[in-house]
């Protein structure tokens, strides 16, 4: 007999995190919901059933982190799979700098992700299985104006997550990347722009789990905005320029919340 799959999810409260744990909780993993807000997480733990456990942490903050991982092991086991999904977004023009709002969303969604992996990998190493994934995002394949503390904290999760993936093939440990185009979420729901290719978050889910199932280096959607995006990535500095230049939206500064 198998051991159960356990899967622990950082940013579980709501967005791609919640659909992504419904959906996996549907397919027969034990979930483990990890975010701040302890509400959300324990009517969205109801929701999946009693396969499911919640345990509020602040992913910026390691030791919260590795008391909820603690926490979440002892009542659905070993974590199989770590998906570190906690994200924030949100405008950081230049000619409005603001070096703590930069700092925040660098802490949440860099700091977040290394923190997620501190706390599960050295019991991966030791039992000789995992699989760790990442939510990056399509953001981070080149830098559009306005944007460059999300684009950069995407920018370093996907590299991030590259290095990791070459080196802890040999530990009977895969790594996936998640690069989400526009999504609908609580994140993408203030913008006032167009938004291409917008996917549902439950078909998104859907998507990913099938990648994560797998044990795929990388799950990309949707498909347009991957090809759109993989082919930016080849653009010479000139064009590429002058594409974002005209297609990015105007950045307004984002609240600096606390």
């Amino acid at each position: 007999m198998s051991p159960p799959r356990v899967v622990l999810l950082t940013g579980a409260s709501s967005g791609i995190g919640a659909a992504l744990a419904l959906e996996l909780g549907r397919r027969g993993w034990k979930v483990g919901l990890i975010a701040r807000r302890a509400e959300e997480l324990a009517a969205l733990a109801a929701k999946i059933g009693p396969q499911a456990a919640a345990a509020p942490a602040d992913v910026t903050d390691a030791e919260s982190l590795q008391r909820a991982v603690a926490e979440l092991e002892a009542k659905l086991g070993p974590t199989t799979l770590m998906v570190a999904n906690a994200g924030i977004g949100g405008p950081t023009p230049g000619a409005s700098w603001s070096s703590r709002m930069v700092l925040k969303i660098l802490r949440v969604n860099v700091e977040g992700v290394v923190n997620a992996f501190g706390a599960v990998l050295p019991g991966m190493i030791a039992r000789g299985h995992g699989h760790l994934a990442a939510v990056s995002s399509f953001a981070g394949y080149r830098g559009l104006p306005g944007f460059g503390a999300y684009n950069a904290s995407k920018s370093a999760v996907t590299t991030l997550c590259e290095s990791l993936r070459i080196e802890l093939v040999a530990k009977g440990i895969p790594v996936t990347t998640v690069h989400p185009g526009f999504i609908r979420t609580p994140m993408t729901a203030p913008n006032k722009f167009p938004m291409p290719f917008l996917m549902e978050p439950d078909a998104f889910a859907r998507l990913v789990a099938d990648g994560l199932e797998r044990k795929a280096a990388e799950v990309n959607g949707p498909w347009q905005m991957a090809i759109i995006m993989g082919l930016a990535r080849f653009f010479p500095n000139w064009l590429w320029d002058a594409v974002a230049r005209k297609a990015a939206p105007p950045a307004r500064p984002a609240p600096e919340t606390p």
